[in-house]
């Protein structure tokens, strides 16, 4: 039997590099993408010693080249592409009045096109190998709090995307996986860009998990073909209240905007 070729964006830290390693623990060659060149070299050596392959192919997959040459290099290397993880992303803080609409521009194209346009150019090997496509959502997916609202946006753009994506794919045996992480213990929060508010609002009773947690938690949801997977018992309560009690959420939120 052939080993597994799993694609990941983002995957030279945090959870990307949780997802690398779990992976590689079962044998699959893992392509790991991310800016860092070093820190993905790392990883790949990581991959190794964990028991699967890396292959490090450094650049930004906002450029189309790059996105090209990612796929490219997995069917050169392997032939193959059994599942796509679009975990490359970032966080965005700031009130409305002081959205800029070029950040956002920049926001998007990383955490949505980016995803979108890797996943059109990957489909066709996917179908071959009945795969799976892994979108690294957020609570922020479904819930919209105060001075995120531009990083949601982004995650509720890839949730529907993901819905619609699901539908038309659901007789080419392509699994449409969207994983909804809280609060993570990585230099996500770190690595955003924040306007006149903190970087990192965790509400209270938001435990942090680790990316080894959310990790194990999407290996298992690929393998029973889940759609989501809401990784904690507040990433449940919550998207649970938005919809289910919209003026108690609507509450809770201005009370979190007044600080």
């Amino acid at each position: 039997m052939a080993r597994q070729t799993v694609v990941v964006t983002g995957a030279s830290s945090g959870i990307g590099r949780s997802l690398a390693l779990a992976w590689a623990a079962r044998g699959a060659v893992v392509v790991l993408s991310g800016r860092d060149d070093d820190a993905l070299e790392s990883v790949a050596r990581e991959v190794k010693a964990a028991g699967g392959e890396g292959i490090a192919t450094a650049g930004d997959i906002t450029d189309e080249e790059q996105r090209r040459l990612l796929v490219d290099r997995a069917l050169h290397d392997t032939g193959r592409i059994d599942v796509l993880v679009n975990n490359a992303g970032r966080g965005y803080y700031a009130a409305f009045r002081d959205l800029d609409i070029d950040e956002m521009e920049r926001l998007f194209r990383l955490n949505v096109l980016a995803p979108v346009r890797l996943t059109q150019l990957a489909l066709e090997p996917l179908m071959r190998s009945q795969g799976a496509v892994v979108m690294l959502s957020s609570v922020a997916g479904v819930v919209a709090a105060p001075h995120l609202g531009a990083y949601a946006a982004s995650k509720f753009a890839l949730e529907a995307l993901s819905i619609s994506m699901r539908a038309e794919l659901r007789t080419s045996g392509v699994r449409v996986v969207v994983v909804r992480p809280g609060p993570v213990g990585t230099a996500f929060r770190k690595n955003s860009v924040a306007v006149g508010v903190p970087a990192g609002i965790r509400p209270a009773g938001a435990t942090e998990q680790t990316p080894d947690e959310i990790a194990r938690q999407t290996l298992r949801a690929v393998d029973r073909s889940r759609a989501v997977i809401e990784t904690s018992a507040f990433v449940r309560v919550a998207s649970f209240t938005s919809r289910v009690a919209p003026p108690l959420f609507r509450l809770v939120a201005a009370r979190m905007a007044r600080g």
